[in-house]
């Protein structure tokens, strides 16, 4: 089958590159706002968590300390976890390499939910598997969870249930501006395309 394209769209097509993507109908749209797997707290960002946690080398870390002059992407997740954090951080990973130039603008922290079998030098390994430069944090468990819910991501404790260890978290990235605050948030499970398309415009308009 031919497509054709319908002779009015096509009229539209035309005025609007013949004019300024200023001029009313032919601004391009807001790839934020129109992303149903993102949620944009920017007009009212969640309030940094002042738990205090540490990174795999043993240095003092909180939310606040994130980079004065990028955006965090942060996740809650464990390195024993069979599907939804190793492909989360994959994605993560995909979408940074996608995004190109806009990657220079992101840090990405995983902290961890399972802090009693994640030790240091597990976190880390685990993490250089996606890339190096990732920063893993870990610290007690109930500082964890409270990070977390400070954040709205709800995690539990890790549970030892007939012989089933269990660990329960959300699985949502928290984008956090330099103070800590978090200014929106991925769904869990969304795919690198849909993170790279927003990465470039959220460095822009929050940086």
């Amino acid at each position: 089958m031919i497509f054709r394209p319908h002779p009015t769209r096509a009229l539209a097509a035309l005025l609007c590159a013949a004019v300024p993507a200023a001029a009313a109908g032919c601004a391009p749209a807001d790839p934020v706002a129109e992303a149903e797997y993102y949620l944009d707290l920017s007009d009212d960002p969640m309030a940094a968590s002042d738990v205090e946690l540490a990174t795999v080398d043993g240095t003092p870390w909180g939310f606040t300390d994130v980079a004065d002059d990028r955006l965090t992407l942060l996740f809650f997740g464990y390195t024993s976890c069979p599907d939804v954090c190793p492909m989360t951080m994959a994605e993560i990973d995909l979408a940074l390499d996608r995004a190109q130039g806009a990657a220079g603008s992101y840090d990405v922290v995983m902290v961890s939910t399972d802090p009693g079998r994640d030790t240091d030098e597990q976190l880390r390994s685990w993490l250089d598997r996606f890339d190096p430069a990732f920063q893993g944090v870990r610290g007690d468990i109930d500082a964890t969870v409270e990070a977390a819910r400070d954040y709205g991501i709800p995690i539990d404790p890790p549970q030892e249930t007939e012989g089933q260890y269990l660990v329960t978290h959300g699985g949502r990235i928290a984008v956090l501006l330099p103070g800590g605050e978090a200014a929106g948030m991925f769904d869990e499970g969304t795919e690198a395309d849909g993170i790279a398309a927003l990465l470039p415009t959220l460095a822009d308009t929050l940086l």
